[in-house]
C-alpha cells in the first residue's frame, strides 16, 4: 500500500529555437509546479505551488496568455535543480505513487533532468501513473478516446475549480477524478456518458456508433 499519493501538474515554457542542441533533448522548461498530496485513504491533506525560473529564455507571450505566468513571477524563483529538490522534500519519505494527467509531465521532467544534468529526488523516480489513460479505461474507452481534463470533469458532473492552466488547480481537479474512482462513485457520477457508451454496447451497437455517441456527448460538454 502506498503511504502517499501525489497528483502533480507542470506548466511549461518552450525553449527558443536558437538553442538547437537543448531542444533536441527537451522542447520546453518547467516554469510552475503544482501538486496535491493525498494520504493512504486518498484524502487530500496538502497542496503545493511553486514557480521555477527558466534558463533558456523569457516566458513567451502565448504562455502568459494561456497561464497568466509572467517574467516577473519567475524572476526570483529557484531554477530547475533546487526547485525539484524542494519539491521532493515536500513529497517526503515513504512509499509514494505519482499521478499525472497524461504522460506529458513525466516525459518533460525526465527530459529536462537529462538536459540540465540534474538528478531527481527519489520520490520522483518511478511509480508513476498516467491517470488520463486509466480514467479512459475505467469508462471502457480505448487510449485513442482519452479525454481532456475539462471533458473528463464534465463527464463526471464536476465543475473545474480555480484557474485553468495553473498547475496546482489542474492537479487538484485531476485528483478529484482519482478520488471518485477510489471511492467507487465513478459509474454514478458519469451516468450519462456511461449509459451512452455501455447502453449501446448491450444493444449491439458497432464500435463506430459508440465512438459517434462519444463524440456527440463530448461536443455537448464544450457548451
Amino acid at each position: 500500500m502506498y503511504e502517499t499519493h501525489i497528483f502533480l501538474d507542470f506548466e511549461m515554457n518552450p525553449i527558443p529555437r536558437d538553442f538547437r542542441e537543448a531542444r533536441e533533448i527537451a522542447r520546453a522548461e518547467i516554469v510552475e509546479i503544482g501538486a496535491v498530496k493525498l494520504d493512504r485513504e486518498y484524502r487530500l491533506v496538502d497542496r503545493y505551488s511553486r514557480f521555477v525560473k527558466p534558463e533558456y529564455g523569457p516566458i513567451q507571450p502565448h504562455i502568459t496568455r494561456l497561464t497568466g505566468i509572467t517574467d516577473a513571477d519567475v524572476a526570483g524563483a529557484l531554477p530547475f535543480a533546487p526547485a525539484m529538490e524542494a519539491f521532493g522534500e515536500w513529497i517526503g519519505p515513504g512509499r509514494t505513487r505519482i499521478y499525472s494527467w497524461s504522460r506529458t509531465d513525466q516525459d518533460q521532467l525526465y527530459d529536462e533532468s537529462w538536459l540540465k544534468e540534474a538528478p531527481l529526488p527519489p520520490a520522483l523516480e518511478g511509480r508513476w501513473m498516467d491517470f488520463q489513460l486509466v480514467y479512459a479505461r475505467l469508462l471502457g474507452l480505448s487510449g485513442a478516446n482519452s479525454l481532456s481534463l475539462k471533458n473528463a470533469l464534465g463527464s463526471a458532473a464536476c465543475q473545474f475549480e480555480g484557474e485553468a492552466h495553473r498547475a496546482v488547480h489542474d492537479a487538484e481537479n485531476s485528483a478529484t477524478l482519482l478520488i471518485l474512482a477510489k471511492e467507487g462513485r465513478l459509474k454514478e457520477q458519469t451516468g450519462a456518458l456511461w449509459e451512452s457508451l455501455h447502453g449501446q454496447a448491450h444493444t449491439g451497437a458497432t464500435l463506430g456508433q459508440s465512438s459517434e455517441a462519444l463524440r456527440q456527448y463530448l461536443e455537448q460538454l464544450e457548451h
